[in-house]
């Protein structure tokens, strides 16, 4: 997507929680961001023995940052980006292709719960997110910024 709003590169906020791995603190967590009127619209969790990582794409990032502060969560921010994925199913691939022939990383990849123009929307947290961004602009992917979740 181009922007006339920013020269910046469309991009979301990942914001990550760190939990102990313990029965129900996924629910405790999501229980607080409801309480703050927050909207959830990407969850990945990667576990351990001892403690999980929860990354999150939310619609108000600034206040969910604030209502898990409060409740005493450890939270680290990050840049990753929104992928429209267009209706088909080669357009993971497409774009799996589009980073690794612009020698892109990819890091991580997972799925957000709203569809972007009849396909999906894929999280994706990548080195060097500015080549990356053209990379995939240059292949005919659309990137949503914050503003676009906010709409969602």
């Amino acid at each position: 997507m181009e922007t006339a709003r920013d020269f910046e590169d469309p991009s979301v906020t990942q914001l990550a929680v760190f939990l102990q791995n313990r029965v129900g603190q996924l629910r405790e967590l999501l229980k607080t961001l409801d309480q703050a009127g927050v909207s959830v619209l990407a969850l990945s969790v990667a576990d351990s023995a001892d403690f999980a990582t929860v990354r999150l794409i939310v619609d108000r990032q600034d206040e969910a940052r604030r209502a898990l502060t409060a409740d005493g969560y450890a939270v680290a921010e990050s840049t990753a980006l929104a992928v429209v994925l267009p209706p088909g199913r080669s357009s993971l691939l497409a774009m799996c292709r589009a980073l690794i022939q612009a020698e892109i990383n990819i890091h991580y990849v997972y799925p957000m719960f709203l569809a972007g123009d009849g396909g999906g929307v894929a999280v994706v947290h990548v080195d060097g997110s500015s080549t990356a961004a053209e990379a995939l602009r240059r292949h005919g992917f659309r990137l949503m910024d914050e503003q676009d979740l906010h709409r969602s």
